[in-house]
């Protein structure tokens, strides 16, 4: 498995139908009539041919959960209250009932003219509705108003990368002293490597962005590199994984980053090499961060979830001694907080399906147990997980 997937569009696959609101491309699509007790979760799942987006534990395919719209590179964002499932390969941002998980409308942020993607990465809504949505192969963020694309942000200025694109990667839009500001990461990659296309060779950045004026004030250097995924917010602060390049566990600018959105400042918060692999996904509640770290092994990079103190940084569990795994492979992928319980997706195929894992947690630690009966098994591989709300 390369870790390049979430950014390299694949084939489509033609044997799913969609239906037929969608297959036309309207924007506005009919409100489901699922019946939604009972969801716990979110679920953007895909094999990397197609993707399903759902309301888990009763996640079922159907015309309105997969097929060729929905792409097969997906996300999900969770913004002001909104919930968003990006087919990035697709250029197409589908919104969600947050405690259903059916999608009732469709944007696009594609570019008429343009041959490929613009890989929308992440998207944030603004306390006014508008949409603020990172695009990955272009150096803007869209900005929506009204489901159209009305403006947007220019980065392709070499104070944000010398090769013209940073890649923008994640958004998080956030309160600061009664002002909202958007907070976007660039991971500044290396475009121009044809040996090891878009490594880490340079200081990853973040960005904080006036809402209102839709400017760029500041352009702050990431104590690590690469940051990778969506962000976790927890206590006005942003906690990122940054795991560098993949074929290497043991980087020194590599790790958890935790970013204080109050002050723009910012600091290594746990380092990889503590972690024993590299980190692809952080989740954090208040006393308990999680992660996924994955192994040095090119195209392997098997996969473990470790646990750390969102405050001091300290290590609590590392992959030498994993909460989960080590996997064969890059298996595990999605991780959510809901309240006390933790769910992990896992990519391996059970007699049932793909597994969602639960863990719950000891009141008052970061001590973690597997409940398999809480467990639900999914139609399709996990990517990404959000807590119904």
């Amino acid at each position: 498995m390369t870790l390049l997937s979430r950014r390299v569009p694949v084939a489509l696959a033609t044997s799913l139908a969609i239906g037929a609101a969608w297959a036309c491309g309207s924007t506005e699509t009919q409100a489901g009539t699922t019946e939604c007790s009972g969801v716990e979760l979110l679920v953007a799942a895909s094999d990397y041919s197609s993707s399903i987006v759902c309301g888990a534990p009763r996640c079922e395919l159907g015309p309105r959960t997969s097929g060729v719209d929905l792409g097969s590179d997906p996300q999900l964002a969770l913004s002001a209250g909104r919930a968003f499932f990006l087919a990035r390969n697709n250029d197409l941002i589908f919104e969600l009932d947050p405690l259903c998980g059916t999608p009732k409308a469709r944007y696009s942020v594609h570019e008429a003219g343009r041959q490929g993607s613009v890989n929308p990465h992440d998207v944030a809504a603004a306390p006014d509705g508008a949409l603020f949505v990172v695009l990955y192969n272009v150096p803007r963020i869209a900005v929506l108003v009204g489901g159209q694309v009305t403006s947007s942000i220019d980065l392709s200025g070499p104070e944000f990368d010398a090769d013209g694109n940073p890649q923008a990667d994640a958004i998080r839009i956030v309160d600061v002293g009664g002002v909202p500001k958007a907070f976007v990461t660039l991971e500044r990659l290396d475009d121009t490597d044809k040996v090891n296309p878009l490594s880490s060779k340079q200081p990853s950045a973040m960005l904080r962005i006036d809402v209102a004026t839709r400017k760029v004030e500041a352009t702050i250097q990431l104590a690590g590199r690469n940051p990778f995924n969506t962000m976790a917010e927890l206590g006005g602060a942003l906690f990122l994984a940054e795991p560098g390049n993949f074929d290497n566990a043991g980087e020194k600018l590599a790790g958890i980053e935790r970013f204080d959105t109050a002050t723009s400042t910012t600091r290594l918060l746990v380092k990889e090499e503590d972690l024993g692999g590299s980190v692809a996904e952080v989740a954090v509640t208040d006393g308990c961060g999680v992660a996924i770290v994955g192994g040095p092994q090119k195209d392997v990079n098997p996969t473990s979830l470790v646990t750390f103190d969102p405050t001091s940084g300290k290590v609590l569990t590392s992959a030498q001694a994993a909460v989960l795994g080590p996997t064969p492979g890059y298996d595990l992928q999605g991780l959510a907080w809901r309240g006390s319980s933790l769910y992990v997706g896992d990519r391996r195929r059970g007699p049932r399906g793909y597994p969602v894992r639960v863990f719950e947690r000891e009141p008052g630690t970061c001590i973690l147990h597997d409940i398999p009966a809480r467990g639900f098994n999914l139609p399709q591989r996990p990517v990404a997980l959000r807590p119904a709300d």
